[in-house]
């Protein structure tokens, strides 16, 4: 979750490194939504059909390219808690198989190389079949067949409480995957209606490797340690290097698709966002997909006609959260009020203004933690209930009218009702990222007006800091998710009582039932209303306050071709096998 966070929709993703948890794009010249240009462009086309077809071409054969990542590749298991991180998933998704491709327009396709269809067969209960292309096999010549399917559900239908999935959301509401015709046919069946299901079975880990490493949960383990020995996509992994900075993929010559045209990409894990752009410029990379801050664009732009670069609007948003552990922000009695009064003395605006604003002037603050302008059912959850307004007054109010003591600045530090100090706030941010070290800067300054003291303080691991793992942990965070087209999905295992991604310790029973209502439903009305009624009260109960929708920047050497933005937890990475060099 640089340090995004994105997390599951299938799989929502944390964005961990300085890069997406994903706007808009710099002035520049010479962009284009063919992409035949080079340079900078300012015109967002994510979600669009020309998100599909920007920089597409016919690349020749052969040839090597390097991508940038900026995490060390130290987990393979991308379907686990620790190893769901968007860095992760773009070395492991040109070697793991999916049945539907989530593209940069948000629209999901069946990915025809492995399937022939899939199909909801029944409702009552709800019944999909698969059918795999007959000549779709792992690269060591094993078919790709139920047996895939079957494990890979069993680790993520949360069964096992020794397996910690990523996610279980859609996993746990199925009652059986059967295999017949050899495994090439899948059958699941759903005890609950699951109307994402599109979203399940994204990034399949082969069976019969698992079967070499002991049972699901040992096997499970065993894949977020090792490189997959075997892919089911266009690549296989060739070497690691000792530091897990350098990932080297070749052409799966068993590729039951179409071949790759390159011979190998490279994947160099450059963990400091700020050197993205020099190795860019001295070619030790051929393309980043860096977080977007000043100085690093500023850095691209004076590339010229060098490169192409492009800012999009994503699905992905910056937020504010909150850890309801801390015995203050998480008090039964006069907690809420806390929270409600530090979220209405956060001004977005000033917030935007310092950061992301400085390279896209057209930003605004976000309304909804489900879903993103452009998407059907977005609407203003957020500012009725006074949040992120920056209304110091009106916060100070609050906190007097509860029977809060010492409120304001230089008073000695903020008593709740029942006498207890208002201890110092711990608030995280990811080492290294400018524009959220200036967000907690604001934020902390806020708070001081209110008799609260926040402390800033880096974290160089954003996963363990969410999970409070190893010594890590938070009271305050900033960090963003990165979703898929799956709204319903993705947002109930962030919200639910003991979901995978609620860090914070949220639970409201009225949230649960709405959540799970939308991911149950078939209807897109539906969902939609249940999605914002849980929006709603998730304001009214100030867990988290959203800032703003993500912005990804790209950017890469003209001669690339089909290299392209993909502002959904898929990531650029999600068509690496039609990557190519201009012929």
């Amino acid at each position: 979750m640089s340090g995004t966070t994105r997390r599951p929709l299938r799989r929502r993703w944390v964005a961990m490194c300085a890069s997406v948890v994903t706007g808009l794009l710099l002035a520049g010249c010479g962009g284009s939504n063919s992409g035949s240009g080079s340079g900078g462009s300012d015109t967002s086309i994510s979600g669009t059909a020309a998100a599909d077809t920007f920089n597409s071409g016919t690349p020749k054969q052969g040839g090597s390219v390097t991508w940038t990542i900026e995490k060390t590749m130290d987990n393979w298991n991308i379907l686990s808690a620790d190893g769901n991180t968007f860095d992760y998933a773009q070395v492991v998704n040109p070697l793991t198989p999916s049945p539907y491709i989530f593209n940069p327009s948000y629209s999901v396709t069946l990915n025809t190389d492995l399937m022939v269809s899939a199909d909801e067969t029944s409702t009552s209960p709800q019944t999909v079949v698969y059918k795999i292309q007959p000549n779709a096999v792992w690269s060591d010549g094993t078919p790709i067949n139920a047996d895939d399917f079957i494990y890979n559900w069993q680790v993520q239908n949360g069964t096992d409480a020794n397996i910690a999935a990523a996610t279980t959301t859609g996993y746990q509401d199925i009652t059986s995957v059967t295999g017949s015709d050899n495994g090439k046919t899948v059958t699941t069946v759903y005890k609950t209606p699951f109307g994402d299901w599109k979203s399940l079975f994204t990034n399949m880990y082969p069976a019969h490797i698992a079967k070499e490493h002991g049972n699901n949960e040992a096997s499970f383990n065993w894949f977020q340690t090792n490189p997959l020995p075997v892919s089911g996509g266009p690549f296989v992994v060739s070497s690691v290097s000792g530091d897990k900075t350098s990932v080297i993929l070749k052409r799966n010559t068993k590729y039951y698709g179409k071949q790759s045209p390159l011979d190998q990409l490279t994947f160099r894990a450059i963990t400091d966002a700020s050197q993205e752009p020099t190795a860019l410029q001295n070619r030790e990379v051929d393309g980043i997909y860096p977080q977007p801050q000043t100085t690093l664009v500023n850095q691209l732009k004076g590339m010229g006609s060098q490169i192409t670069y492009k800012i999009d609007a994503g699905l992905g948003f910056e937020h504010i959260d909150f850890n309801l552990k801390n015995s203050a922000l998480g008090n039964a009695t006069w907690g809420k009020t806390l929270r409600t009064a530090m979220f209405t003395a956060t001004d977005r605006n000033a917030i935007l203004t310092k950061t992301i604003q400085q390279f896209q002037s057209s930003a605004v603050p976000l309304n909804s933690r489900m879903l993103v302008p452009g998407q059907n059912g977005y609407q203003d959850n957020v500012t009725q209930f006074g949040l992120g307004e920056g209304n110091t007054a009106k916060a100070e109010q609050l906190l007097t009218s509860a029977g809060f003591k010492n409120v304001g600045a230089g008073k000695g530090g903020l008593e709740a009702p029942d006498g207890t100090k208002i201890p110092t706030f711990q608030m995280k941010y990811t080492v290294g990222n400018q524009i959220r070290l200036d967000t907690c800067s604001l934020f902390a300054s806020e708070m001081a007006q209110l008799g609260i003291n926040v402390a800033v303080t880096p974290t160089d691991n954003l996963g363990a800091t969410l999970t409070q793992t190893g010594g890590n942990g938070y009271d305050i965070v900033v960090f963003a998710w990165v979703n898929t087209p799956f709204p319903s999905s993705a947002n109930q295992p962030l919200y639910t009582t003991g979901g995978g991604g609620n860090y914070g310790g949220y639970s409201n029973k009225n949230v649960d039932a709405w959540l799970a209502a939308a991911a149950s439903s078939t209807d897109t009305a539906t969902q939609i209303s249940n999605l914002n009624k849980a929006d709603q009260q998730i304001s009214q109960d100030a867990y988290t306050l959203p800032l703003y929708q993500k912005p990804t920047l790209i950017a890469f050497y003209p001669n690339l071709v089909n290299v392209r933005d993909n502002a959904t937890s898929m990531g650029p990475t999600y068509n690496a096998g039609q990557w190519g060099l201009k012929s």
